[in-house]
């Protein structure tokens, strides 16, 4: 058992103390005791699925400049649990490989040395706010995403950072050094201004035999190894039909693994960036039966006619669950299943119990992707009952 030397301080994991096998223990009790207080009962439970990685399974990290308390040096790591400022130094965190550690350790060395301010959020005041740390797995390409403010007078300093970085003994090779710069008051990740100091604004990493283009904010699943196994498991529901709707399909993972089991599929995504990487994906792997919506899911699905329904669709939504527009236009509809890929049980068993009247629950799977933390994967099928 490993465990780091800001355990129970930082905000990262709350379990790394508690053996792996009792975590996942944990994990079903609470979802399986979701269904019994929502008075519904899932056919074919098929157990929780282990993570393939235990330890450095993470790739993609968003550390914070800051201090451990109030005048204390500069570090760079994760903000402590229940804490509004306070940073504290994740030097050896058991989520993400040695290569992250790494860049975290000579980053926050190198900026200490040069004595540069970091973010003072309650006067608004610093250059250095965060830095994004993104790896394929799969590739060893690295991403590097320095955000700052808009003040130039650091010019020079990041320019060395960026050098130093680069000479780094690193596993993998970094392909992609960015600064992200905002005057944003709010402590997020985001860029006003983006400036490339090395090699392209992306990297690529890999899912089943999907090739995936990755920005500095783009959406992917955090755990490469688990995505396979999740998407495995949810794709052994999917037979070949006609036409398939991926709703909420973010930059197109699951529609492009779908391609090869439908005709035509419909990937439906509010956020634009999103939509534009996932064309841009489809190209990277010569898919063209797919094709993907700006729109928002429940104004989609306003303007569906009766005539346009495929036999399934697959929905993969945020943590808030289903749109209730989208659970009218299900009831409306009445597809004859329903793949539902869920992050979050406290939303998706009351969405499971609103839909109870028209589909019983075939098959029910626990997917972990995120150890010695509280969260954990669902997947169901829910296949329509014949009145």
């Amino acid at each position: 058992m490993q465990i780091c030397s800001v355990f129970k301080k930082c905000g990262g994991c709350s379990k790394l103390h508690i053996n792996y096998e009792e975590q996942l223990k944990i994990k079903e009790k609470n979802v399986l005791s979701l269904f019994d207080q929502y008075q519904i009962k899932p056919n074919n439970y098929h157990g929780i699925t282990p993570s393939v990685d235990i330890y450095e399974y993470r790739n993609k990290m968003e550390y914070s400049f800051g201090n451990e308390y109030k005048d204390g040096p500069l570090v760079l790591g994760l903000r402590g649990k229940g804490k509004k400022f306070d940073v504290y130094y994740t030097k050896d965190c058991k989520l993400v490989d040695y290569d992250f550690n790494n860049i975290v350790i000579k980053t926050r060395e190198f900026f200490l040395k040069k004595n540069i301010p970091f973010r003072n959020y309650k006067n608004h005041s610093g250059f250095l706010r965060n830095l994004g740390i993104r790896k394929g797995l799969k590739t060893g390409e690295i991403l590097l995403n320095l955000v700052t403010s808009l003040d130039n007078t650091y010019y020079q300093e990041v320019e060395t950072w960026k050098e130093e970085m680069l000479n780094t003994n690193l596993k993998g090779n970094i392909v992609s050094i960015i600064q992200s710069k905002t005057e944003s008051k709010a402590n997020v990740v985001k860029a006003d201004e983006m400036e490339i100091l090395y090699g392209r604004d992306y990297f690529y990493e890999k899912i089943l035999d999907l090739t995936f283009k990755i920005g500095p904010f783009s959406f992917f699943q955090t755990n490469t190894k688990g995505t396979e196994v999740l998407y495995q498991t949810a794709l052994s529901y999917a037979e070949n039909s006609d036409v398939v709707y991926d709703f909420y399909s973010g930059t197109g993972t699951i529609s492009l693994l779908l391609a090869n089991k439908a005709k035509k599929v419909y990937g439906i995504e509010i956020i634009k960036e999103a939509v534009e990487a996932a064309k841009q994906n489809a190209i990277l792997n010569n898919i063209n039966n797919v094709e993907f919506v700006n729109k928002d899911v429940k104004d989609f699905v306003k303007q569906q006619s009766s005539t346009e329904k495929p036999d399934y669709i697959v929905v993969d939504p945020p943590r808030a669950g289903l749109h209730p527009n989208l659970i009218k236009f299900i009831k409306t509809q009445q597809f004859n299943k329903i793949i539902y890929i869920s992050c979050n049980p406290k939303t998706l068993i009351p969405n499971l119990k609103e839909l109870s009247d028209l589909y019983t629950i075939s098959d029910f799977h626990l997917v972990d992707m995120f150890p010695h933390t509280d969260h954990v994967e669902s997947v169901v099928l829910m296949t329509r009952i014949d009145k």
